[in-house]
């Protein structure tokens, strides 16, 4: 019978650039078999000794196939094959024939959306790094669009400058100030979500062969445009206190690099939830300026702050350059896709002319959307009670992580923001087996080695308090606890 093969993004390159492809087939072993022959790139994707391995997820009709009684496909129509949210590595592709295609790199735990969504049981996600639900609820964004379509009407819905709109240009400018870095407005880009500024600073700053410094773990999207531009990436171990500098400056050093770009998340850093400390944000400023390389960086989390001090910025500092980049998205509305970067008049005027090729603009919409709930003067309440709100998360995390995993050796930090917990399993111990097993009980985690290149993680995973409710944070650590004692 025929069914029609649908592949996520990741894996079109492997069938020809095709979406969907149909196959005349009675089960999913006969489907295995006709991949392998028909397309072997896509086999050596998808299949691992001739059968769909953990590292893809298969949906037909909609059901998980880990969770249906049968394989045959009688009377099924849609097969749906999605990299497994781990994004680890693969098979080898085969050799190609065409000289100048190359690998693209993407994010696997972006799939974690459409993977814990297709799920057909009850499932708390520690996987998603987004803001909740109640926090999304607060700011009231269907007044505020109407309010904005009411009042400006065409205005807001056309092509927009190229480096945002100049009052929320000014916004940023005099937060970034309040915050001790001196910025005007004409050091400002307005950009679509964080992730763009990124690219962006790739597209200015590195040519192939270029060396980038970064966290490890590290924030896997970052990872992926890094290497898109033909970086290579040389990744530094994160402790308490961040990413350490002494080491990365001893790796340097033992081989020989010249590194262009340091890259971190210096607060509640993704995925560990730890922050770079004053003394190692001195210390990164001077390696930085002793190589002449940029420091960008990313700070999404700075306003989530729940216990101890704020750390001034690397922007603030000073004594190397540094490209700053922030997001409305995880105190705002993600959807949005409003972020910015904050850099030299003449990077901004190269980041400008890059971004033309690429949307034009930041959505007008968007932007004023934010300007209007800043005219309204409700930014630092509103931080406030998304502090009030995540604070209790993470509480109710820490005291279920503490109730149910005790004396199975699993352990965990204790970051003073952000979202995260960095959970490290016993030895031996695979989070992406741990994933399997946790998928079938209803909770869902991003294993740790989703978040590097080459540094073994295996046996760490990321968990994130920002979407479940302290009930369901609870339900969630007690359905981990019993994956973990069927894996055990």
């Amino acid at each position: 019978m025929s069914v029609t093969v649908r592949l996520a993004a990741p894996l079109r390159a492997a069938a020809g650039g095709n979406a969907t492809l149909s196959f005349d087939v009675a089960d999913l072993p006969q489907l295995a078999r006709e991949i392998a022959e028909r397309y072997p790139e896509l086999a050596a994707r998808v299949l691992r000794d001739g059968e769909f391995g953990r590292f893809v997820n298969v949906f037909i009709d909609g059901e998980d196939a880990r969770f249906l009684a049968a394989s045959d496909l009688q009377g099924k129509r849609t097969i749906e094959i999605l990299p497994a949210m781990s994004g680890g590595a693969v098979a080898p592709l085969p050799e190609r024939t065409r000289r100048d295609e190359h690998e693209v790199f993407g994010s696997f735990i972006d799939e974690t959306i459409g993977i814990v969504a297709r799920q057909t049981r009850d499932m708390v996600s520690f996987a998603v790094g987004s803001p909740s639900h109640e926090a999304l609820d607060l700011v009231g964004a269907d007044d505020l669009a109407a309010t904005v379509i009411r009042r400006e009407g065409a205005k807001a819905l056309g092509y927009g400058i190229t480096e945002g709109e100049p009052e929320l240009r000014d916004v940023i400018a005099q937060e970034a100030r309040d915050r001790g870095v001196a910025a005007d407005a004409s050091e400002v880009l307005v950009s679509a979500g964080a992730l763009q500024a990124i690219d962006l600073a790739c597209r200015v700053y590195l040519r192939s062969g270029d060396m980038v410094v970064a966290e490890s773990p590290a924030f896997a999207n970052a990872l992926s445009a890094f290497r898109n531009h033909g970086a290579r990436v040389l990744e530094i171990p994160v402790d308490g206190e961040g990413l350490d500098v002494a080491e990365a400056a001893r790796r340097i050093r033992k081989l020989g690099l010249r590194p262009r770009m340091f890259f971190v998340v210096p607060n509640f850093q993704n995925p560990t939830g730890e922050t770079l400390s004053l003394e190692r944000r001195e210390a990164l400023l001077a390696l930085a300026a002793r190589y002449d390389a940029v420091v960008v960086e990313d700070d999404p989390y700075r306003s989530l702050r729940y216990r101890g001090d704020d750390v001034p910025s690397l922007a603030a500092l000073g004594g190397a350059e540094v490209v700053s980049i922030g997001t409305f998205s995880k105190t705002f509305l993600p959807g949005l896709r409003v972020g910015w970067v904050i850099a030299q008049t003449e990077v901004i005027a190269r980041m400008s002319r890059a971004k033309q090729t690429m949307d034009s603009s930041t959505g007008t919409l968007a932007q004023r959307i934010v300007l209007e709930f800043h005219r309204r003067g409700g930014a630092d309440a509103h931080i406030g009670r998304l502090r009030k709100l995540y604070r209790e998360k993470q509480e109710r995390a820490r005291a279920a992580l503490a109730r149910e995993l005790a004396g199975t050796g699993i352990t965990w930090n204790d970051p003073e923001g952000g979202f995260y917990f960095w959970v490290r399993l016993p030895e031996g111990v695979s989070a992406r087996g741990l994933l399997d097993v946790a998928l079938d009980e209803g909770v869902a985690f991003v294993p740790g080695d989703a978040f590097a290149i080459d540094a073994d993680h295996r046996s760490a995973l990321r968990f994130s308090i920002s979407a479940p409710t302290p009930d369901r944070i609870d339900e969630g650590v007690r359905r981990l606890r019993r994956a973990f004692d069927r894996l055990a």
